[in-house]
């Protein structure tokens, strides 16, 4: 099971007079991640580190940023880990207080920053589901549309002005016994793939 973050959060956590600054933020590659640490560093230029954790169905990167190694970003990781979270980069943004918090503490207090922002944040179960894209006689549109609004994602028209081009997301018999029954086998099925749905859950 995988999950991402509904909405980007931004959450302040103090320990022993460093704060940290954590922002999480739902990302689809690492040029993303590039130009958020960019933004990121050029609005904090007094920041003593700017540690992160990127995570996607393929690939994980962290960086420490000068940071004690292995304290800030893989701790940043686990959390995301642990918690099945992809597509999302946590940065971690310190200003050191004058108190050193020893390994362990580092370890705490980046944990706890990517913690403490998660739970201002709502999860998004990803859920995999069919697609299909249709070709319907524009005629047979508001039919079609009234009984299968729930499965129904898009609607576009083609250039010659017969065809709207529909998209659902469903089982495929039950979608294609009930076209047939609405549209008396005038649609077409042009495509089909297995695409993953975003279904909000309660669980941080």
């Amino acid at each position: 099971m995988s999950y991402r973050i509904h909405f980007n959060t931004r959450n302040i956590l103090n320990i022993k007079h460093s704060e940290f600054i954590t922002h999480l933020e739902r990302v689809f590659s690492f040029e993303e991640v590039k130009v958020l640490l960019t933004q990121l560093r050029s609005q904090h230029p007094e920041a003593t580190h700017i540690t992160y954790a990127y995570r996607s169905n393929t690939e994980e990167r962290t960086g420490d940023d000068g940071e004690v190694p292995g304290t800030a970003g893989k701790t940043e990781l686990k959390v995301l880990k642990e918690q099945e979270i992809i597509d999302i980069v946590a940065v971690v943004i310190r200003y050191y207080g004058g108190t050193q918090l020893g390994i362990n503490g580092l370890v705490h207090a980046y944990m706890d920053s990517v913690i403490q922002a998660l739970k201002k944040t709502m999860l998004c179960e990803l859920v995999k589901m069919n697609e299909y894209f249709v070709r319907i006689p524009i005629e047979k549109i508001d039919i079609v549309k009234r009984y299968n609004r729930e499965s129904l994602r898009e609607t576009t028209f083609e250039e010659n002005g017969f065809n709207a081009l529909m998209r659902f997301v469903c089982d495929r018999d039950d979608l294609m016994q009930v076209l047939g029954n609405q549209t008396l086998g005038s649609a077409h099925l042009i495509q089909h793939q297995t695409i993953l749905e975003e279904k909000l859950i309660d669980r941080i």
